[in-house]
C-alpha cells in the first residue's frame, strides 16, 4: 500500500478493520464516505511514515470523525512532531492516539529476564549512560547483569532467594536488578539513606538473605561498623554482602557453564510478584509492596503513551530507583522506549543543570523541589536548559506561584503533573495543554486502564462529583497485594477497589483534586516519612513523656518534620543533646527541623490528642 510523506484533502492511508480489509490511498472524505461504516469496527488511520499534516488535512479529518462515534477512528503510528499537533491545536481529545510502536513492543507480555532478552535481539541502541563514567548498549546491560547473577549464585542465591539492592543510581544498580531477575529471585528495594537499623527492621518485614550495597551516605562514616550492624544477626535477618559498586571485569566473557545452565533453566512468568517496595500504608508502620514485571512494564507504557517520547529524547534520570516513580516513570519508560537515559553522578541542582546542558537532555521527571532549586540555582540560564522539553512532576503538590516560575525559568518546557503511589503508579496525570489552576490545582485525570472512584469517609457510599471523600482506585497494574500482611490490613475491599488513605474529589473534567490524606504520611521534598517511626525513636530518649510527630507546611520541601513532646516532672532536656540523638538513629530527612516542648497535649472531647490544634500552635511559633 501506498503511503505518503504528507496528509492533505488527499492523500492519506487507510486501513479498515472490521468487515473491510483495506483500501488504497485517495481522498480521506470521499473514501471514508463510500464505506459500510455500520458493518465496520474502528476506523484506523496509519501515518506510520507521514511527517506533516497540512491544515486541509487537520479539516478532513475532523469532517471524518462527525460521521463516526466517539473513538471509532484511531490513529496509529503518530511521531512525535505530529503529537505536538495535535496536541497544539487541541484535536488530541477528538480522537483515539495509539503510540508509535514498533512491531513485537507490547512488553507487558514478557518478564524482566524476557523483557532484556527481547531487547538484546533486536535492540543495539546505547541506553543508559553513567555521566563521566561508562555508557551501556542493552549486550553490555546483559553481560553485567549476567556477571552479578554469576557471583550472587555462588554466595547462594537461588530461585526464591529475597535479596535487597540498596544504592544511589548506577549502571551497576539497573544491572544488579535485572541479575535477580535472571535468578528467579524477588527484588527488594531499599533506600540507602537508611540507618542500618532501619535496614535491620526492614530486613525483618521483608525476609531479606541478601543485600547488594552500592554507594551510599555509609561510605562517609565507618562503613565495616555499619555493615556489621546489618548482619548483626539480633538485628538483621541479612547474612550476606555483595559490594554492586565495582565494575565489572574486563575479562568476563560470560557465565560458566553450570551456571548458565542453571540461568536458562529460571522461568520466570511476566505476572510472578517480583519487586518490593516499602511503602506506610494507612498505619503508618511499613509495609511491602509486591509487583510483578507486568504490573511495572504495563504502567510504564501507560506513562510512555501520555508523554510519547520521540526517539531523539535523551532521559535525565534523577529520581532514586528505589522508589516507584523513578524506577517506572523513568528508568523504563526510557527501556520501552529505547532512548538515551543519563544518570548524573549526584542529584544536586547544579550537578543536574550541567547534565542537561552536556548531553542535550530534553526529559527530566522530578520532585518540585529539584526543580525549584535548579531554577534558583546562580548557574542556570535558559541557554543551559534549552534542550529540555517535557517535565514530569510529583513526590509533592506545587503551587500556582511556584508554577508560574517555572514556565518562566523553562519556557520551552511542557509540565505534567502525575499522582501515583507504591502499589499502582501512574495513577492519574495533566494533559499537555492544560492551564496553570489546573496543573496546580489537580493532579490530572486517571491514564488508560486505570478507575478512580470517591467514597465518603463515613458512609462508604460514592460521592457526587466535587464531593470530598477517601480516592480508591481499581486497575490492571495495582499491586498483587502486601508482604505477609493480615488481609485486614490489605487496604482492598470486596470488590477490588483500593483503599489510597488519600483525600480528594473529582470534578466535572474528571480531573482529581487532591485534598490531604487519612494516613499520617509526611511527604518532604517527595520522600515518604512514616511519623510512627520517627515517634518511637523519640520516646526513648530519657525524660520523654509523651511525642506526636506532625507533618508542617514548607515552601521548598512542601512538607517538613515538627515534633511536639512532654517532659516528665524535672526531666533535664537540651534540645541540642536531644537532635543529635535522633540524628544518631534516623536517616537525615526524617530528623525533624521543629521541636516544641509543651506542658501537655491539647486533647479532644474523646481524650484523643487535638493533632490540628497542635499543628496549628506549631505553626504560629515557626511563624507559618
Amino acid at each position: 500500500m501506498k503511503v505518503t510523506s504528507t496528509i492533505d484533502s488527499n492523500n492519506i492511508s487507510v486501513f479498515i478493520y472490521g468487515s473491510v480489509d483495506s483500501i488504497t490511498s485517495h481522498s480521506l472524505g470521499e473514501e471514508l464516505a463510500r464505506l459500510p461504516i455500520e458493518n465496520a469496527g474502528s476506523v484506523i488511520l496509519d501515518l506510520e511514515k507521514v511527517e506533516y499534516i497540512s491544515s486541509a488535512g487537520f479539516r478532513e479529518l475532523l469532517v471524518a470523525a462527525t460521521r463516526f462515534e466517539n473513538g471509532k477512528i484511531k490513529l496509529l503510528n503518530m511521531n512525535g512532531a505530529i503529537r505536538e499537533l495535535f496536541d497544539i491545536t487541541g484535536f488530541s481529545n477528538l480522537f483515539d492516539i495509539i503510540s508509535k510502536e514498533k512491531e513485537g513492543t507490547d512488553y507487558s507480555v514478557y518478564s524482566f529476564k524476557e523483557f532484556l532478552k527481547e531487547k538484546v535481539r533486536h535492540s543495539e541502541s546505547t541506553i543508559i549512560l553513567d555521566d563521566g563514567a561508562a555508557q551501556w548498549t542493552w549486550k553490555d546491560l546483559d553481560r553485567a547483569s549476567d556477571f552479578i547473577a554469576e557471583q550472587l549464585i555462588l554466595l547462594g542465591a537461588k530461585k526464591g532467594s529475597h535479596i535487597a539492592i540498596c544504592g544511589i543510581n548506577t549502571l551497576n544498580w539497573t544491572a544488579t536488578f535485572f541479575a535477580v531477575h535472571k535468578i528467579g529471585a524477588l527484588a527488594i528495594l531499599v533506600n540507602p539513606l537508611l540507618k542500618a537499623s532501619e535496614i535491620g527492621f526492614l530486613s525483618h518485614a521483608g525476609d531479606i538473605d541478601i543485600l547488594c550495597h552500592g554507594a551510599g551516605p555509609w561510605l562517609t562514616g565507618d562503613p565495616s561498623a555499619f555493615l556489621n550492624e546489618i548482619t548483626d544477626p539480633s538485628r538483621s535477618t541479612i547474612r550476606v554482602l555483595f559490594d554492586i559498586s565495582s565494575p565489572v571485569p574486563d575479562h568476563y566473557e560470560g557465565p560458566s557453564p553450570i551456571v548458565k545452565n542453571f540461568l536458562d533453566s529460571v522461568v520466570t512468568r511476566n505476572d510472578d510478584p517480583c519487586v518490593m517496595i516499602f511503602t506506610s500504608g494507612s498505619t503508618g508502620v511499613p509495609k511491602g509492596v509486591l509487583l510483578s514485571s507486568y504490573n511495572m512494564l504495563t504502567a510504564a507504557r501507560c506513562g510512555k503513551d501520555h508523554i510519547v517520547p520521540d526517539e531523539t529524547d535523551v532521559m535525565c534520570l534523577v529520581l532514586p530507583m528505589f522508589h516507584i516513580f523513578g524506577l517506572v516513570a523513568s528508568l523504563f519508560v526510557g527501556l520501552i522506549s529505547d532512548i538515551r537515559t543519563v544518570l548524573p553522578p549526584k542529584i544536586k541542582p547544579d550537578i543536574v543543570l550541567e547534565t542537561v546542558r552536556k548531553h542535550r537532555c530534553t526529559l527530566l521527571f522530578s520532585v518540585p523541589t529539584l526543580l525549584l532549586g535548579m531554577a534558583s540555582s546562580p548557574l542556570f540560564s535558559q541557554e543551559t536548559v534549552k534542550s529540555l522539553r517535557q517535565s514530569v512532576i510529583g513526590g509533592a503538590p506545587v503551587s500556582e506561584p511556584q508554577m508560574l516560575y517555572l514556565r518562566k525559568q523553562f519556557p520551552n518546557v511542557t509540565f505534567y503533573i502525575v499522582y501515583g503511589l507504591s502499589e499502582m503508579s501512574p495513577v492519574s496525570f495533566t494533559k499537555k495543554n492544560d492551564t496553570v489552576e489546573k496543573i496546580t490545582r489537580t493532579v490530572g485525570s486517571p491514564i488508560d486502564l486505570i478507575k478512580v472512584k470517591i467514597q465518603n469517609v463515613e458512609t462508604g457510599e460514592e460521592c457526587a462529583t466535587g464531593q470530598v471523600g477517601e480516592i480508591l482506585i481499581k486497575g490492571t497494574f495495582l499491586m498483587s497485594g502486601y508482604y505477609k500482611t493480615p488481609i485486614e490490613k490489605q487496604d482492598m475491599d470486596a470488590d477490588g477497589w483500593f483503599h489510597t488513605g488519600d483525600l480528594g474529589s473529582v470534578d466535572e473534567d474528571g480531573y482529581i483534586h487532591f485534598a490531604g490524606r487519612k494516613k499520617e504520611l509526611i511527604i518532604r521534598g517527595g520522600e515518604n516519612i512514616f511519623p510512627g517511626e520517627i515517634a518511637e525513636t523519640a520516646s526513648a530518649y530519657p525524660g520523654i513523656r509523651g511525642v506526636q510527630v506532625i507533618g508542617l507546611p514548607d515552601d521548598y520541601y512542601g512538607e517538613i518534620v515538627g515534633c511536639a513532646v512532654v517532659l516528665k516532672p524535672d526531666a533535664d532536656f537540651s534540645e541540642t543533646d536531644f537532635r543529635k540523638y535522633l540524628k544518631r538513629t534516623l536517616a537525615p530527612h526524617k530528623v525533624p527541623s521543629h521541636i516544641m516542648v509543651c506542658p501537655a497535649f491539647p486533647l479532644l472531647a474523646n481524650g484523643k490528642v487535638d493533632v490540628l490544634s497542635l499543628k496549628k500552635g506549631m505553626m504560629e511559633r515557626i511563624g507559618k
